[in-house]
């Protein structure tokens, strides 16, 4: 069954993710352009809420070795390299011909990639990348991501495309902002007093809503001085 067909630019080229699943396993192929782009991988790693990581550890039920590992460790992906935003600042790895180079106290194999969560990818290359992800979709009653007050790196937790309010289920408090980088710059929009709509400003022209795609991350501002907001809802492919 086919979740969402996506094509969506997310920086200097394109970004586009198609998502496949039958019984609740399937794959997100994301296709990131040149320069940087922030991107999300929405599944799990062998059951809900089993963590994935980006190396080191098998990605899927069939205990394919290593989420990234085989598919940018070869000697043509030099240079890919992830940025992940810590408590402690940014954790940095970078691919190279047979290993990954760590710019930061944190390894390629501690970095996670759960759904809800975004990170930066820097293609050095002049065409399109492709990276896959598999996995088990998130299902429940309770899906939840815990936004802190101030700036998040974040993406929907189901792989779905749509209005962050009417489909993706987002109720955003009163000054709350994302923020999508694209192609020509930040799309950015402000949520009104009353968190059901939005005022849209920026360079990316984003239209009157924001509609994050299939894989794409994205900064989320907690309009708050401290605490948390929620962003939960239900999601089932049945």
């Amino acid at each position: 069954m086919i979740l969402s067909g996506v094509a969506a630019a997310l920086i200097s080229a394109s970004a586009m993710a198609q998502v496949y699943s039958l019984n609740a396993v399937g794959y997100i192929n994301l296709s990131i352009g040149p320069g940087f782009s922030i991107i999300a991988d929405q599944l799990y790693a062998n059951g809900q809420g089993v963590a994935q990581f980006l190396s080191g550890i098998p990605s899927n039920v069939n205990s394919t070795p290593g989420l990234l590992d085989t598919q940018l460790l070869d000697g043509q992906h030099n240079g890919v390299t992830f940025f992940k935003s810590t408590t402690g600042g940014w954790a940095i790895v970078s691919a190279g011909a047979t290993s990954w180079s760590a710019f930061s106290s944190t390894l390629a194999s501690q970095i996670s990639l759960n759904p809800g969560e975004g990170i930066y990818v820097y293609n050095p290359f002049s065409t399109n990348i492709t990276l896959t992800f598999v996995g088990t979709v998130p299902q429940g009653t309770t899906l939840t991501n815990t936004l802190n007050a101030g700036f998040n790196i974040i993406s929907s937790v189901v792989p779905q495309s749509g209005d962050i309010i009417a489909t993706l289920g987002l109720t955003p408090g009163s000054g709350d902002t994302v923020f999508f980088l694209t192609a020509s710059g930040w799309g950015i929009w402000s949520a009104n007093s009353t968190g059901t709509g939005w005022t849209a400003f920026g360079q990316a022209s984003p239209g009157t809503v924001p509609t994050p795609a299939v894989g794409q991350g994205f900064y989320y501002f907690v309009n708050l001085p401290s605490g948390t907001e929620v962003w939960s809802r239900s999601f089932s492919i049945n």
